[in-house]
Protein backbone atom coordinates (compact mmCIF):
# COMPACT_ATOMS: atom_id res chain seq x y z
CA UNK A 1 0.00 0.00 0.00
CA UNK A 2 2.75 2.56 0.91
CA UNK A 3 4.89 1.53 -2.03
CA UNK A 4 2.00 2.28 -4.25
CA UNK A 5 1.02 5.83 -2.49
CA UNK A 6 4.57 6.70 -2.66
CA UNK A 7 7.29 4.43 -5.18
CA UNK A 8 7.29 7.26 -7.39
CA UNK A 9 8.30 9.78 -4.89
CA UNK A 10 11.23 7.19 -3.47
CA UNK A 11 12.39 5.45 -7.06
CA UNK A 12 12.69 9.50 -8.24
CA UNK A 13 15.33 10.21 -4.79
CA UNK A 14 16.99 7.00 -5.36
CA UNK A 15 17.90 8.42 -8.96
CA UNK A 16 18.81 11.33 -8.54
CA UNK A 17 20.86 10.93 -5.44
CA UNK A 18 22.39 8.15 -6.84
CA UNK A 19 21.00 5.70 -3.69
CA UNK A 20 22.54 2.11 -3.49
CA UNK A 21 19.66 -0.22 -3.45
CA UNK A 22 18.55 -1.15 0.25
CA UNK A 23 18.95 -4.33 2.28
CA UNK A 24 17.60 -4.64 5.53
CA UNK A 25 18.85 -8.26 7.90
CA UNK A 26 16.64 -9.49 10.62
CA UNK A 27 17.69 -12.27 12.36
CA UNK A 28 19.15 -13.93 9.51
CA UNK A 29 16.30 -13.00 6.82
CA UNK A 30 17.21 -10.25 4.03
CA UNK A 31 14.71 -7.95 2.20
CA UNK A 32 16.07 -5.58 -0.63
CA UNK A 33 14.48 -2.64 -1.74
CA UNK A 34 15.57 -1.25 -5.17
CA UNK A 35 13.98 0.48 -8.59
CA UNK A 36 11.45 -0.90 -10.38
CA UNK A 37 9.16 -0.32 -13.30
CA UNK A 38 11.54 1.63 -15.26
CA UNK A 39 12.55 3.54 -12.53
CA UNK A 40 8.49 4.62 -11.94
CA UNK A 41 8.52 2.69 -8.78
CA UNK A 42 10.28 0.46 -6.16
CA UNK A 43 10.12 -3.21 -5.38
CA UNK A 44 10.85 -5.04 -2.48
CA UNK A 45 12.49 -8.85 -3.11
CA UNK A 46 13.70 -11.85 -0.83
CA UNK A 47 17.44 -11.72 0.32
CA UNK A 48 20.49 -9.62 -0.16
CA UNK A 49 21.24 -8.51 -3.81
CA UNK A 50 24.92 -7.36 -4.94
CA UNK A 51 25.64 -3.46 -4.70
CA UNK A 52 23.22 -3.44 -2.01
CA UNK A 53 23.55 -0.72 1.20
CA UNK A 54 22.70 -3.56 3.88
CA UNK A 55 21.89 -2.56 7.58
CA UNK A 56 21.29 -5.33 10.04
CA UNK A 57 18.60 -4.46 12.76
CA UNK A 58 16.94 -7.04 15.51
CA UNK A 59 12.73 -7.56 15.43
CA UNK A 60 12.71 -4.80 17.78
CA UNK A 61 14.32 -2.68 15.90
CA UNK A 62 12.81 -2.81 12.95
CA UNK A 63 9.42 -2.44 14.97
CA UNK A 64 10.48 0.47 16.21
CA UNK A 65 11.76 1.76 12.27
CA UNK A 66 8.50 1.07 10.67
CA UNK A 67 6.58 2.74 13.23
CA UNK A 68 8.34 5.93 13.11
CA UNK A 69 9.48 5.67 16.45
CA UNK A 70 13.03 5.92 15.80
CA UNK A 71 15.21 6.59 12.51
CA UNK A 72 18.68 5.05 10.94
CA UNK A 73 19.90 8.62 11.87
CA UNK A 74 18.58 7.43 15.27
CA UNK A 75 20.41 3.78 15.15
CA UNK A 76 23.46 5.83 14.14
CA UNK A 77 23.66 8.15 17.31
CA UNK A 78 23.06 5.28 20.08
CA UNK A 79 26.00 3.34 17.56
CA UNK A 80 23.91 0.59 17.33
CA UNK A 81 23.42 0.51 13.39
CA UNK A 82 25.44 -2.22 11.67
CA UNK A 83 26.15 -1.60 8.11
CA UNK A 84 28.30 -2.34 5.36
CA UNK A 85 28.37 -2.22 1.53
CA UNK A 86 27.73 1.48 1.75
CA UNK A 87 28.61 4.40 3.01
CA UNK A 88 27.22 7.30 6.18
CA UNK A 89 25.86 9.00 3.48
CA UNK A 90 24.12 6.08 1.85
CA UNK A 91 22.66 5.62 5.01
CA UNK A 92 21.40 9.32 5.18
CA UNK A 93 20.36 9.27 1.72
CA UNK A 94 18.11 6.19 3.11
CA UNK A 95 17.07 7.40 6.51
CA UNK A 96 15.06 10.01 4.37
CA UNK A 97 13.80 7.73 1.80
CA UNK A 98 12.56 5.59 4.58
CA UNK A 99 10.69 8.55 5.74
CA UNK A 100 9.57 9.25 2.18
CA UNK A 101 7.92 5.66 2.32
CA UNK A 102 5.93 6.55 5.47
CA UNK A 103 4.81 9.54 5.11
CA UNK A 104 4.94 10.45 1.44
CA UNK A 105 7.73 13.17 2.72
CA UNK A 106 9.52 13.76 -1.13
CA UNK A 107 13.22 13.97 -0.63
CA UNK A 108 13.77 15.81 -4.34
CA UNK A 109 11.63 18.20 -5.84
CA UNK A 110 11.87 20.32 -9.41
CA UNK A 111 11.84 24.18 -8.52
CA UNK A 112 10.98 24.76 -5.01
CA UNK A 113 10.24 28.49 -5.40
CA UNK A 114 9.77 30.96 -2.24
CA UNK A 115 7.30 33.24 -3.05
CA UNK A 116 5.12 35.98 -1.07
CA UNK A 117 1.57 36.69 -1.06
CA UNK A 118 1.63 38.79 -4.41
CA UNK A 119 3.47 36.17 -5.93
CA UNK A 120 6.81 38.44 -5.41
CA UNK A 121 10.16 36.45 -4.20
CA UNK A 122 10.43 36.07 -0.53
CA UNK A 123 13.00 38.00 1.01
CA UNK A 124 14.33 35.04 2.81
CA UNK A 125 15.92 37.57 5.62
CA UNK A 126 12.99 39.66 6.06
CA UNK A 127 12.29 40.21 10.17
CA UNK A 128 9.12 40.69 10.68
CA UNK A 129 7.62 43.27 14.14
CA UNK A 130 3.97 43.23 15.42
CA UNK A 131 3.32 45.90 13.03
CA UNK A 132 3.56 43.70 10.23
CA UNK A 133 0.98 41.71 8.83
CA UNK A 134 -0.32 38.70 10.47
CA UNK A 135 -1.18 36.70 6.99
CA UNK A 136 2.20 37.72 5.53
CA UNK A 137 3.71 36.48 8.91
CA UNK A 138 1.82 33.04 8.46
CA UNK A 139 2.46 32.80 4.85
CA UNK A 140 6.77 33.11 5.71
CA UNK A 141 6.82 30.34 8.39
CA UNK A 142 4.20 28.09 5.61
CA UNK A 143 6.74 28.75 2.68
CA UNK A 144 10.35 28.64 4.82
CA UNK A 145 9.61 27.03 7.83
CA UNK A 146 11.31 29.33 9.92
CA UNK A 147 10.76 33.03 11.10
CA UNK A 148 12.73 35.61 12.39
CA UNK A 149 10.95 38.40 14.97
CA UNK A 150 11.56 41.47 16.38
CA UNK A 151 9.86 43.81 19.10
CA UNK A 152 8.02 41.17 20.78
CA UNK A 153 9.84 40.82 23.93
CA UNK A 154 12.05 43.51 26.38
CA UNK A 155 15.68 43.40 25.75
CA UNK A 156 16.00 44.34 28.97
CA UNK A 157 14.54 40.89 30.58
CA UNK A 158 17.18 39.09 28.34
CA UNK A 159 19.72 40.62 31.11
CA UNK A 160 17.57 39.35 33.79
CA UNK A 161 17.06 36.30 32.32
CA UNK A 162 21.29 35.69 31.98
CA UNK A 163 21.70 36.36 35.31
CA UNK A 164 19.30 33.38 36.30
CA UNK A 165 21.39 31.32 34.25
CA UNK A 166 24.14 32.58 36.03
CA UNK A 167 22.75 31.37 39.02
CA UNK A 168 21.50 27.96 37.61
CA UNK A 169 24.81 27.42 36.26
CA UNK A 170 26.62 26.10 39.78
CA UNK A 171 23.93 23.85 40.74
CA UNK A 172 24.37 21.73 37.10
CA UNK A 173 26.40 18.75 38.07
CA UNK A 174 27.09 16.89 35.05
CA UNK A 175 25.46 13.10 34.90
CA UNK A 176 22.36 14.63 36.76
CA UNK A 177 20.04 13.86 33.89
CA UNK A 178 19.13 17.80 33.17
CA UNK A 179 21.97 19.07 31.99
CA UNK A 180 24.61 18.49 29.26
CA UNK A 181 28.17 19.28 28.77
CA UNK A 182 31.04 19.84 26.64
CA UNK A 183 35.33 19.70 26.28
CA UNK A 184 36.86 23.62 26.30
CA UNK A 185 40.04 24.10 24.53
CA UNK A 186 42.00 24.51 28.32
CA UNK A 187 40.84 21.67 29.35
CA UNK A 188 37.70 22.24 30.95
CA UNK A 189 34.40 20.76 31.10
CA UNK A 190 31.28 23.00 30.77
CA UNK A 191 27.86 23.02 31.17
CA UNK A 192 26.33 23.92 27.88
CA UNK A 193 22.29 22.96 28.45
CA UNK A 194 20.29 23.36 31.32
CA UNK A 195 16.81 21.15 30.80
CA UNK A 196 13.55 22.69 32.63
CA UNK A 197 14.97 25.71 33.08
CA UNK A 198 11.66 27.20 33.75
CA UNK A 199 11.40 25.96 36.95
CA UNK A 200 14.75 28.10 38.27
CA UNK A 201 14.08 31.34 35.63
CA UNK A 202 10.98 33.80 37.55
CA UNK A 203 11.52 36.02 34.18
CA UNK A 204 11.09 33.26 31.88
CA UNK A 205 8.27 31.98 33.59
CA UNK A 206 6.72 35.40 33.25
CA UNK A 207 7.05 36.14 29.96
CA UNK A 208 5.49 33.07 28.85
CA UNK A 209 2.28 33.75 31.16
CA UNK A 210 2.03 37.06 29.59
CA UNK A 211 -0.56 38.35 27.15
CA UNK A 212 2.20 39.74 24.47
CA UNK A 213 3.43 35.33 24.43
CA UNK A 214 0.01 34.65 24.01
CA UNK A 215 -0.34 36.77 21.01
CA UNK A 216 3.08 35.87 19.82
CA UNK A 217 1.71 32.24 19.94
CA UNK A 218 -1.57 32.54 18.21
CA UNK A 219 0.55 33.74 15.05
CA UNK A 220 2.18 31.29 14.82
CA UNK A 221 -0.17 28.81 15.51
CA UNK A 222 -1.64 29.10 12.05
CA UNK A 223 -4.45 26.76 11.52
CA UNK A 224 -3.22 24.73 15.05
CA UNK A 225 -3.52 24.93 18.55
CA UNK A 226 -0.60 25.61 20.53
CA UNK A 227 0.05 25.62 24.14
CA UNK A 228 1.39 28.54 25.40
CA UNK A 229 5.06 26.96 25.52
CA UNK A 230 6.61 23.99 27.45
CA UNK A 231 10.01 23.07 28.52
CA UNK A 232 12.49 25.67 28.07
CA UNK A 233 16.09 24.74 27.78
CA UNK A 234 18.94 27.04 28.20
CA UNK A 235 21.75 27.13 26.20
CA UNK A 236 25.28 28.44 26.89
CA UNK A 237 28.04 28.31 23.75
CA UNK A 238 31.52 29.23 24.84
CA UNK A 239 33.80 30.16 22.67
CA UNK A 240 36.53 27.10 22.41
CA UNK A 241 34.15 23.78 22.50
CA UNK A 242 36.20 20.74 21.40
CA UNK A 243 34.21 18.08 22.09
CA UNK A 244 30.48 17.67 22.76
CA UNK A 245 27.12 18.79 22.19
CA UNK A 246 27.24 22.61 21.83
CA UNK A 247 27.02 23.44 18.08
CA UNK A 248 25.21 20.37 16.26
CA UNK A 249 25.53 20.52 13.08
CA UNK A 250 22.45 19.93 10.45
CA UNK A 251 19.16 18.36 11.69
CA UNK A 252 15.57 18.29 12.48
CA UNK A 253 14.17 17.99 15.74
CA UNK A 254 12.99 14.80 14.47
CA UNK A 255 16.49 13.66 13.70
CA UNK A 256 16.21 10.66 15.70
CA UNK A 257 13.06 9.72 15.58
CA UNK A 258 9.04 10.20 15.73
CA UNK A 259 8.68 13.10 13.09
CA UNK A 260 4.42 12.00 12.84
CA UNK A 261 4.31 12.89 16.86
CA UNK A 262 6.47 15.21 16.83
CA UNK A 263 6.35 17.91 14.10
CA UNK A 264 3.46 19.90 14.23
CA UNK A 265 5.38 21.72 17.55
CA UNK A 266 7.12 24.79 16.67
CA UNK A 267 10.28 25.67 18.58
CA UNK A 268 10.51 29.38 19.89
CA UNK A 269 14.42 30.75 20.64
CA UNK A 270 15.09 33.53 22.88
CA UNK A 271 17.84 35.61 22.04
CA UNK A 272 19.93 36.37 25.20
CA UNK A 273 22.82 37.74 23.05
CA UNK A 274 23.64 39.01 19.46
CA UNK A 275 24.22 36.50 17.55
CA UNK A 276 26.04 36.43 13.78
CA UNK A 277 29.42 36.98 12.69
CA UNK A 278 32.11 36.68 16.03
CA UNK A 279 29.65 34.77 18.26
CA UNK A 280 27.77 32.09 15.65
CA UNK A 281 24.00 31.59 14.91
CA UNK A 282 21.02 29.94 14.28
CA UNK A 283 21.03 28.67 10.66
CA UNK A 284 17.87 27.17 8.69
CA UNK A 285 17.46 25.33 5.57
CA UNK A 286 14.84 27.70 4.13
CA UNK A 287 12.27 24.94 2.72
CA UNK A 288 14.08 22.00 4.19
CA UNK A 289 9.96 21.10 6.09
CA UNK A 290 8.42 20.65 2.32
CA UNK A 291 11.32 17.98 1.14
CA UNK A 292 13.01 15.38 3.72
CA UNK A 293 16.43 16.48 2.40
CA UNK A 294 19.25 14.19 3.71
CA UNK A 295 21.30 15.43 6.19
CA UNK A 296 24.80 14.30 5.43
CA UNK A 297 23.72 16.20 1.98
CA UNK A 298 22.25 19.24 4.12
CA UNK A 299 25.84 19.31 5.86
CA UNK A 300 28.05 19.57 2.39
CA UNK A 301 25.95 20.14 -0.91
CA UNK A 302 22.43 21.44 0.54
CA UNK A 303 19.57 22.06 -2.55
CA UNK A 304 17.81 24.65 -0.70
CA UNK A 305 19.20 27.86 0.52
CA UNK A 306 20.96 28.42 3.84
CA UNK A 307 20.12 30.95 5.87
CA UNK A 308 21.97 32.67 8.43
CA UNK A 309 19.57 34.20 11.29
CA UNK A 310 21.65 37.03 13.05
CA UNK A 311 19.63 38.48 16.18
CA UNK A 312 19.77 41.15 18.76
CA UNK A 313 18.94 40.23 22.12
CA UNK A 314 15.43 39.72 22.58
CA UNK A 315 14.56 38.63 19.53
CA UNK A 316 12.71 35.52 18.75
CA UNK A 317 13.57 32.85 15.85
CA UNK A 318 10.63 30.29 15.29
CA UNK A 319 11.30 27.10 13.77
CA UNK A 320 8.81 24.32 12.47
CA UNK A 321 10.38 20.95 13.90
CA UNK A 322 10.87 19.04 10.42
CA UNK A 323 12.99 22.37 9.20
CA UNK A 324 16.58 21.63 9.12
CA UNK A 325 18.74 24.10 11.22
CA UNK A 326 22.07 23.84 12.98
CA UNK A 327 24.62 26.27 15.06
CA UNK A 328 27.75 27.79 14.23
CA UNK A 329 30.26 27.64 16.78
CA UNK A 330 31.35 31.41 18.56
CA UNK A 331 34.89 32.46 17.94
CA UNK A 332 34.77 35.65 19.40
CA UNK A 333 32.03 36.05 22.75
CA UNK A 334 29.40 33.27 24.28
CA UNK A 335 26.02 33.21 23.04
CA UNK A 336 23.00 32.72 25.32
CA UNK A 337 19.74 31.76 24.09
CA UNK A 338 16.71 30.00 25.10
CA UNK A 339 14.36 27.04 23.32
CA UNK A 340 11.06 26.86 24.34
CA UNK A 341 8.57 23.89 22.78
CA UNK A 342 5.26 24.72 21.47
CA UNK A 343 3.51 21.76 21.11
CA UNK A 344 -0.15 20.92 20.16
CA UNK A 345 -2.49 21.29 22.76
CA UNK A 346 -3.75 17.93 23.75
CA UNK A 347 -6.39 16.64 21.88
CA UNK A 348 -10.49 16.88 23.91
CA UNK A 349 -10.28 13.73 26.13
CA UNK A 350 -7.12 12.83 26.00
CA UNK A 351 -5.89 10.81 29.33
CA UNK A 352 -2.29 10.97 30.66
CA UNK A 353 -0.59 7.60 30.94
CA UNK A 354 2.46 7.53 32.68
CA UNK A 355 5.27 8.83 30.67
CA UNK A 356 5.34 9.47 27.51
CA UNK A 357 7.22 8.26 24.29
CA UNK A 358 8.40 11.68 23.96
CA UNK A 359 9.74 11.74 27.46
CA UNK A 360 11.41 8.74 27.05
CA UNK A 361 13.11 9.70 24.00
CA UNK A 362 13.93 12.90 25.49
CA UNK A 363 16.11 10.62 28.62
CA UNK A 364 17.41 8.58 26.10
CA UNK A 365 18.82 11.62 23.54
CA UNK A 366 20.27 12.79 26.74
CA UNK A 367 21.85 9.80 27.86
CA UNK A 368 23.17 9.54 23.93
CA UNK A 369 24.90 13.23 24.20
CA UNK A 370 26.39 12.49 27.53
CA UNK A 371 28.34 9.51 26.01
CA UNK A 372 28.83 12.02 22.93
CA UNK A 373 30.45 14.42 25.38
CA UNK A 374 33.15 12.09 26.72
CA UNK A 375 33.73 10.36 23.48
CA UNK A 376 35.49 10.73 19.66
CA UNK A 377 33.14 13.15 17.76
CA UNK A 378 30.99 10.86 15.46
CA UNK A 379 27.69 11.79 13.19
CA UNK A 380 25.05 13.71 15.15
Amino acid sequence: MLVARHGCLIAQAIERLGAPPLAIEIEGAAWTIAIAHQGSSVTCQPGAIEGALVVTLTAQQFSELVQNQITFNGFLVARSLPFRGGSLADVSIWDSIWICLLEGWPVVGDAITFKDRSGAPLNLAQVFTPADDAEDIRHFLAEAGYLHLRGWLDSSDMVEISAEMDEALPRAIEGDGKSWWAQIDDGTRRCVRIQHFEAQSPTTTRILASRRWAEMVSLIACDDTLTSGQYVEALVKPVGVIAGPSDVSFHRDCHLGRHAYLCARRTVGIALTPTGGGNGSLRVIAGSHRLVMPVEIAKKAPYLPVVAVATEPGDLTIHLSCTLHDSTPPRVSERRVLYVEVPLAPRHGATETGRSAEELLREQVTSIHREIAQAPEGPI
